[in-house]
């Protein structure tokens, strides 16, 4: 069969579907990125995965299985870090499935950009997002077994949510099928039970959820189970993992099963038990920020026509009170946090306003006593102000800058990042103090706050 060649940009299917470019090629499907024209003439912008009609019959007819499979799987699931399918259509003998559309990159990319070993608590905040759905997969009546759990198979979004992408060859789990225990799923990542004789079962994805963990963790591929060769310890690549954090990986990758966590929520239970009673309140706080979010990602975005953006529209980003404590988002009226009770509306305490981007209702107070770290999810320290949702191109740094307080007096700290902290347009010497007074304003990156302290 001659091989197939991908749509050309403009090309329209089924007179709705507008393809904007190609985003992804390789292996069985075309991925593109489209927009649906709307009768109100703005757009929606979804994700296409096309079928490739190449090789013989035999490869072209169990492509086109797993292609179903992978549409009939999606479209009976429904959780914020699996993406929706909106259609699944034949067109002039090709097969298209129109998924949503997930900005960001995948831990496959964040890898390569890197080059070199990702910290500990951004591994630690995916994986506890993939264990949670992973938990929903194997909690279906029929439950569903990923089975190529890979770096390049989870996708992050610029708010830093996770999404599962490639169901191609998931299956539903049936007590004594044989079909899953042939060879299937990456080799670096599969369990030893998709080499041999074994039925898969749930385990195999939380062998290949540490399999993942170790090489974002060591830069360093796992070595497939079917070498005889054990893995080097995580902590012998690289000695920065906490070791309650290299246990709970190396116990996911045990190869016998028996040996390895038994579900997903006793894993995801470990890896919340690495973290300290700080670290927990805020990273829940901040899990529960993005599932009370994920609206902006999971649905569709109306655009106006001609306008593409990866991004989710400004009106769309959190706004409220940040409790300085938890790090739970609050109602703007809100005197008290919902879920610590820490006082956070005094009309006379510290607190900071977000002045950019514009027209977003967002403050955070400051605690008479104690300091308040400024940045980006996924830093050396867990940040009390996390500013990731308001600076999608990553100016600021992850511990950008922290504000001391002591006797209601507040001090601005640079950390030393590489695009600075200006506060009334001066940009501050890294690690040198300075007092903050009412109405002064703070530069990080390109997010703008200002500082509000009525009597001082």
């Amino acid at each position: 069969m001659a091989e197939s060649t991908p749509l050309a940009v403009g090309t329209l299917l089924k007179g709705r579907y507008e393809i904007v470019r190609r985003i992804a090629g390789g292996g069985m499907a075309w991925v593109y990125e489209a927009r649906e024209r709307l009768p109100d003439g703005s757009a929606r912008t979804w994700a296409i995965k096309e079928l490739r009609a190449d090789g013989s019959a035999g490869n072209l007819a169990e492509a086109r299985h797993l292609f179903e499979q992978e549409a009939n799987i999606l479209v009976h699931l429904k959780h914020p870090n699996l993406p929706e399918v909106n259609a699944f259509f034949e067109e002039g003998g090709r097969w298209y499935l129109v998924m949503e559309f997930v900005p960001g990159v995948s831990l496959a990319r964040r890898l390569e950009e890197a080059n070199a070993p990702l910290l500990p608590s951004e591994v630690l905040e995916w994986a506890l997002q993939i264990c949670d759905v992973l938990e929903y997969l194997h909690g279906q009546p029929q439950p569903v077994i990923f089975r190529d759990l890979k770096p390049s198979n989870v996708m992050v979004t610029p708010f830093g949510l996770v999404k599962l992408i490639d169901f191609g060859i998931a299956r539903t789990f049936k007590q004594g099928q044989a079909r899953d225990t042939f060879t299937m799923g990456s080799e670096n990542y599969a369990a030893p039970e998709q080499w041999g004789q074994a039925q898969t079962d749930a385990r195999a994805d939380l062998y290949a959820l540490g399999a993942t963990m170790y090489h974002l963790l060591t830069n360093t591929a796992p070595l497939p189970a079917y070498v005889p060769t054990p893995q080097a310890p995580i902590r012998e690549r690289n000695p920065a993992v906490p070791a309650p954090l290299a246990a709970v990986v190396e116990r996911a990758m045990a190869p016998d099963r028996e040996k390895r966590f038994q579900s997903a929520a006793e894993m995801s239970a470990a890896l919340w038990g690495c973290l300290t009673l700080w670290e927990r309140r805020q990273l829940r706080a901040r899990l529960m920020a993005l599932r009370q979010e994920r609206a902006l990602l999971h649905e569709a975005t109306p655009l106006e026509r001609g306008f593409r953006s990866n991004l989710p529209a400004r009106q769309g980003y959190p706004s409220g009170k940040v409790c300085p404590f938890c790090g739970v988002r609050n109602r703007e009226e809100a005197r008290y946090c919902r879920s610590c009770g820490t006082p956070i509306g005094a009309a006379d305490s510290a607190h900071l306003v977000l002045v950019e981007p514009a027209g977003i209702s967002l403050e955070f107070a400051l605690r008479d006593e104690g300091a308040a770290l400024l940045g980006r999810r996924g830093g050396a320290r867990p940040v009390h102000l996390d500013l990731s949702p308001y600076d999608p191109q990553g100016y600021v740094s992850r511990n950008h800058a922290t504000i001391a307080s002591r006797q209601g007096v507040h001090h601005l700290i640079d950390l030393g990042g590489v695009n600075g902290t200006f506060v009334n347009g001066q940009r501050l010497t890294p690690r040198t103090p300075q007092r903050l007074y009412h109405g002064d304003r703070i530069r990080l990156g390109r997010v703008v706050l200002e500082f509000r302290q009525k009597g001082r």
